[in-house]
């Protein structure tokens, strides 16, 4: 029968039938495979197969939806450039559960809740890192950090930022000056009351972690050496419930903020041991695995440590930009495996959540990876400005970027 319908068309049904089937083609191709709500948009597996342009391309240190469509496709790029007007990009159905919505069309709201004075003339750009939680004062701490420019060194500011939440509905975000001062500090971490910062340093002040009490802002060195060796520019640090303490250390001060004597130790990751006052070294540059590590994060059950690796610098083809896992042992780190590489800059600062999730702050916004390591999605900032570090605080997420503040609420917390 179908033998015969085809032998009995006529030369005009058959033109028509051959248009009616390009027509068919051409909306089929149209279709991008992005799926658009008003805050939300949903990539299909096909789109991330199969890129819907004959030839594209994109740098390292811009975002997919910033993709160069190299040739006339003015759906997918009009699909890309839709991208900027929303705040969340799905992968996976799992990451509306995660954001408490039924699907891509559901509104989501991520709110801006400060914008940050402009940068200091001196400075290629300024960076907001070490975003910590202290319950004692219903307030999140992070730093500022200058990038200057050629022939000037980062200046050690006296002051860091705080976002007071004991009205949580209106967070209010001023400078508060630890005392003595911190010198250049990136990472932080909450530890029986008090807020530890890895401090960089500079030349008149070696770096190392630095107590702070969260109430009076008094602050301790309590770790500045490995055996009368300075540490090169300590960037991140995390404790575990029984003590031990993870700190990162890089090349940061020399190569980026010109601020530091030359290194005399290998970058790498530090465990120093509170109860003991054991300091070692568990991985980094000497065994290759390493250079420039940044961010710190442990798992809920604090059985598995994530690491981020930077790399030579953040726009670097051949960087670093991996997020490695650790299984954490009694004395140490062992097992590391690739968690995840990320597509856009580097994974600044990094944490986790109950359920086993990643976050990632990157170029763009927030990657965030379920427990295999796959991205289900992203928390997307505003556009031009780059995602630093975040902290949870109940089922809000704080995020801290070059030029705003943000936070989000989601369907989970940090333990």
């Amino acid at each position: 029968m179908i033998a015969q319908a085809r032998s009995s068309l006529t030369f005009v049904q058959l033109a028509g039938l051959l248009a009616s089937t390009a027509t068919l083609l051409s909306v089929s191709n149209a279709d991008t495979g992005i799926r658009f709500g008003h805050d939300i948009a949903r990539i299909s597996s096909e789109f991330n197969s199969v890129f819907p342009a004959g030839n594209f391309n994109r740098n390292v240190s811009t975002t997919f939806w910033q993709t160069s469509v190299l040739v006339n496709n003015s759906n997918v790029q009009s699909d890309l450039n839709r991208i900027l007007n929303v705040s969340f990009i799905a992968y996976d159905d799992s990451f509306y559960q995660l954001l408490g919505v039924a699907g891509y069309e559901s509104p989501k709201q991520l709110e801006i809740i400060f914008k940050f004075p402009p940068k200091p003339a001196f400075a290629t750009r300024q960076v907001h890192d070490g975003t910590v939680y202290a319950p004692e004062a219903k307030a999140i701490f992070f730093a500022e950090l200058h990038v200057p420019s050629p022939g000037y060194s980062a200046d050690a500011m006296p002051w860091v930022w705080r976002i007071d939440l004991s009205n949580q509905s209106n967070p209010q975000t001023t400078k508060v000056y630890p005392s003595p001062q911190l010198t250049i500090p990136n990472g932080a971490y909450y530890h029986n009351g008090s807020v530890f910062w890895a401090q960089e340093g500079n030349y008149t002040n070696p770096g190392g972690v630095v107590r702070m009490d969260p109430i009076t802002l008094k602050t301790q060195v309590v770790q500045n050496n490995f055996y009368g060796h300075r540490f090169n520019s300590p960037n991140d640090i995390v404790i575990t419930k029984t003590g031990a303490t993870y700190f990162t250390d890089g090349y940061y001060g020399t190569d980026n903020f010109n601020d530091s004597l030359p290194a005399l130790l290998a970058n790498g990751i530090w465990r120093w041991d509170q109860k003991t006052g054991n300091i070692r070294q568990v991985a980094g540059a000497a065994e290759q695995a390493f250079f420039n590590p940044n961010g710190l994060a442990l798992s809920a059950t604090e059985d598995k440590l994530y690491i981020t690796n930077r790399g030579k610098t953040s726009d670097d083809p051949a960087g670093g930009r991996t997020i490695y896992r650790y299984d954490v042992t009694t004395a140490g780190i062992k097992n590391r495996e690739v968690f995840a590489y990320v597509d856009a800059g580097f994974p600044d600062g990094v944490k986790t959540d109950r359920d086993g999730r990643v976050y990632g702050a990157v170029t763009g916004g927030v990657d965030v990876f379920n427990v295999d390591g796959i991205l289900i999605g992203r928390i997307k900032v505003a556009n031009g400005d780059t995602a630093v570090n975040m902290v949870f605080v109940g089922n809000w997420l704080y995020i801290v970027g070059r030029d705003n503040a943000y936070r989000v609420k989601l369907n989970t917390t940090a333990v």
